[in-house]
């Protein structure tokens, strides 16, 4: 019996969220260094910092889904445990970027 859509979409959080919020990501740190040389303020560390965070929170999410539909409980099970294994990799990315930007001054463009 396919998995109705509220219950996938819970599940695929952890595949999506992290994914788009690194894409954002990516494209702010082609923005705001020159802001921030001005200013002074390191936004993009901050919005990295979120960033990772709600993917850790999509992660848990779906790890929940997997968690409470049980191992091997077809589709959703899978796509829950597989966005739980996404969300801390794309968080590491994403810190991985915020420690870019405190090594690497944003006025050196």
């Amino acid at each position: 019996m396919p998995a109705s859509p509220p219950r996938m979409a819970p599940a695929l959080a952890g595949l999506v969220v992290g994914p788009v919020l690194w894409a954002i990501n990516t494209q702010l740190g082609q923005i705001l260094p020159y802001p921030e040389c001005r200013t002074g303020f390191l936004s993009s560390v901050l919005v990295s910092g979120i960033a990772a965070l709600l993917s850790l929170g999509a992660a848990f999410l779906s790890w929940r889904v997997s968690s409470l539909r049980g191992r091997g409980a077809g589709v959703t099970g899978f796509l829950g445990s597989l966005g739980a294994m996404m969300g801390p990799l794309i968080a590491f990315a994403l810190l991985s970027q915020a420690v870019s930007t405190l090594v690497i001054s944003p006025c050196a463009h």
